[in-house]
């Protein structure tokens, strides 16, 4: 983390050659379709669909005029399906800047379920002016060919890029994502929520360590070389939200049982599927033989368990604190 007076800003959405604020960032989006063209989050963002493929040809074209890590980009470019736009002069402390709101965005699609998706670089203008920007100026390079040869063609296009501010971000290649992850396109409900509870989310993750060190938690397991090494990252955020050093099992086990089901025989069976959950944790941390299938259930079962944790404090405003979890237990 890089800490920058009383803002804590994640080091990953950081671009490599930033320079002057520029009046917006555009976060490429991988593998998040959306069921309309754009969509307001809240605290000054929006999400865009990219109305053309982005194409091979399109990243060589923003490489030419300064996206130096283009190649890198090109296994990703069919999936790219959208943008995170947060204009700079939008951007409030305390909490979050302009950028790192679409780290905060990223991560709260992440804790709603959607945790195929990356947002792996970023540029000061739009990303709908890249793609399909080589088709839609080869009648103007055909022009220039035959005006001026090939030569001042390919080194002087007249309808280049404009100069690229920006650069690499959260780059990945591959994921640790459970089967049961959300995959229907991000829709007008989900958009609502997000506005009503974008800003609050902001201000949680800014001023709470806790939280904080669990929602990184939640988006990071996802690039753990294995399943062992994912579930340990999960169950660090997980024990970080209680604070809790002794007893860890029974306590955890109890106190989560109250945010994820109701009172009744639906919480008991919880608790009891949560101590069994801790219990696989255990195993997988300290190397002990695990099937693939129970490597797989801990996994998808943890995480499940440490977004609704999340949920729940985003919804709330807060974490819970002793008295919550004492109302819930005794009264």
């Amino acid at each position: 983390m890089i800490v920058q007076g009383s803002v804590l800003i994640s080091a990953h959405f950081m671009p490599k050659n930033d320079s002057a604020q520029p009046d917006s960032w555009h976060v490429l989006t991988i593998a998040l379709p959306l069921t309309e063209d754009a969509f307001d989050l809240g605290a000054g963002l929006t999400i865009r669909r990219l109305l053309r493929p982005l194409s091979t040809f399109d990243l060589a074209a923003a490489g030419a005029v300064g996206l130096r890590e283009w190649a890198v980009l090109e296994p990703l470019a069919a999936s790219a399906t959208a943008e995170i736009v947060s204009p700079t002069r939008a951007a409030t402390l305390p909490g979050y800047d302009a950028l790192n709101k679409c780290w905060l965005a990223s991560a709260l699609l992440v804790i709603r379920g959607f945790a195929r998706h990356l947002c792996p670089v970023v540029s000061a203008y739009s990303w709908n002016f890249i793609a399909g920007h080589q088709s839609e100026t080869s009648d103007s390079f055909r022009q220039q060919i035959a005006e001026e040869g090939v030569k001042s063609a390919v080194y002087h296009p007249r309808s280049s890029l404009p100069p690229f501010q920006g650069g690499i971000l959260d780059y990945h290649l591959q994921l640790l994502a459970p089967k049961e992850v959300r995959t229907i396109p991000f829709d007008s409900s989900e958009a609502q929520w997000f506005s009503l509870h974008l800003e609050k989310f902001n201000q949680l993750a800014a001023k709470d360590e806790r939280f904080r060190f669990a929602l990184e938690a939640c988006v990071d397991w996802r690039y753990a070389k294995d399943r062992r090494a994912a579930i340990s990252r999960l169950w660090a955020g997980i024990e970080s939200l209680f604070g809790i050093s002794s007893e860890l099992v029974y306590r955890i086990s109890l106190l989560a049982s109250t945010v994820v089901a109701p009172r009744g025989l639906e919480r008991l069976t919880a608790f009891q599927r949560l101590k069994k959950l801790y219990g696989i944790r255990s195993k997988a941390v300290h190397g002990e033989p695990l099937a693939d299938d129970v490597l797989s259930l801990g996994l998808r079962e943890s995480f499940e368990l440490l977004r609704t944790l999340l949920l729940d404090a985003v919804e709330r405003g807060q974490l819970r604190d002793d008295a919550d979890y004492h109302s819930e237990l005794l009264c």
